[in-house]
């Protein structure tokens, strides 16, 4: 179609000593860029301008927000811009609707990112984390828990991330019929051991109802002191598919909303940093599953297919989706549990399975 120049309502804007012309209703674009792993969403009018223009936007909003990784009186210089999921680097040159698409995520690596700028080459510190067998697609076929039914096949294939989570009718409503039990004895001012009351040494100290909220959450980061390397994608998402599951019974008074979060968060990969040793066997998985529930506050490293490792309401916030906040005992269901333990006994069984036939 041939429109005339006087219909034409041109858009300029000077970018960095090119104008970048674009018509009313053409498509704009956001991209996450992330520098020293904090976040920045970079809004394009147009894809048109450059991916060097991309990479000084995201650095002056790096330095006008200065977030804890920013360092006073020192002078940041571009060194790459890579996509985040792969790692490639991006030609400065190009225009960013030829190489990236709308909501894509890219690393910007700074001259500074190395640990002698006079010896050493630029490292590339904040590049995801690559997944075996190449790029993580995300499912869309749905495995419904129940809390009685999941089988160690079915548990496998969540791992690997064959499946997105769903509950069944009935788990939903004794899920709820379970957290209006809580609510009631919150409610009643009943005093009950987890609920109301300290833990340990502190059965017997009444808590405040203003401050149950914070007992839970201080439950959950007084408990995340595991160390060592990551779990893997595939044994994190197990660890929180066998949470889930564990929950969707409705005996531990998990709320209705607490538990989609982390369904959802489940099904778009956004998995928490947890690490590999702390369990203290029989007794509880109390570490692990304190770290896999910081994640899903918002606190501490998160990692997904799309971003790479990010600090977690960062890598949440990616996806659409919200910290979870933690009520009256939902600290406690969230971590009170041998799933760890399940979960990498359930890949040896898959495995020896293997091996046998």
């Amino acid at each position: 179609a041939v429109v005339s120049t006087q219909s034409k309502q041109w858009y300029q804007r000077r970018v960095h000593g090119e104008w970048d012309n674009c018509l009313p209703g053409e498509r704009s674009m956001k991209i996450s860029c992330r520098v020293r792993g904090d976040w920045f969403q970079v809004p394009c009018k147009t894809g048109k301008p450059t991916i060097r223009w991309l990479g000084e936007e995201a650095l002056k909003r790096y330095l006008k927000l200065r977030p804890p990784s920013f360092v006073p009186n020192r002078e940041e210089v571009l060194k790459d811009i890579r996509k985040t999921m792969g790692g490639a680097i991006l030609d400065p040159e190009d225009k960013i609707e030829d190489v990236l698409d709308d909501n894509d995520f890219v690393s910007i690596v700074l001259e500074t990112d190395r640990p002698n700028p006079s010896i050493s080459e630029a490292e590339v510190k904040y590049v995801t984390s690559q997944i075996p067998g190449g790029k993580f697609e995300i499912p869309d076929v749905y495995l419904y828990l129940d809390g009685n039914s999941l089988s160690i096949d079915d548990l496998v294939q969540l791992g690997k991330g064959h499946f997105k989570i769903s509950l069944t009718k009935e788990a939903k409503e004794k899920v709820k019929a379970s957290r209006d039990v809580i609510d009631q004895i919150v409610k009643e001012n009943r005093v009950v051991y987890g609920i109301t009351t300290g833990f340990g040494k502190f059965a017997r100290t009444v808590i405040e109802k203003d401050k149950l909220k914070e007992l839970q959450e201080n439950l959950i980061r007084s408990h995340a002191a595991g160390v060592g390397r990551a779990l893997t994608p595939q044994k994190t998402r197990m660890l929180l598919a066998l949470r889930i599951n564990v929950l969707a019974k409705g005996y531990s008074g998990v709320s209705p909303g607490t538990l989609r979060q982390l369904i959802d968060a489940f099904n778009a990969s956004c998995l928490s940093w947890v690490p590999e040793q702390g369990t203290v066997g029989a007794s509880g998985d109390l570490a692990p599953l304190s770290h896999l529930a910081l994640g899903m506050m918002g606190e501490g490293q998160m990692w997904s297919p799309a971003t790479g490792w990010g600090d977690a309401k960062y890598v949440l916030e990616s996806h659409n989706l919200t910290p979870i906040s933690l009520n009256a005992k939902e600290g406690l269901a969230l971590i009170n549990g041998t799933q760890l333990i399940t979960s990498i006994g359930a890949e040896a069984t898959e495995r020896a399975g293997i091996i046998a036939k």
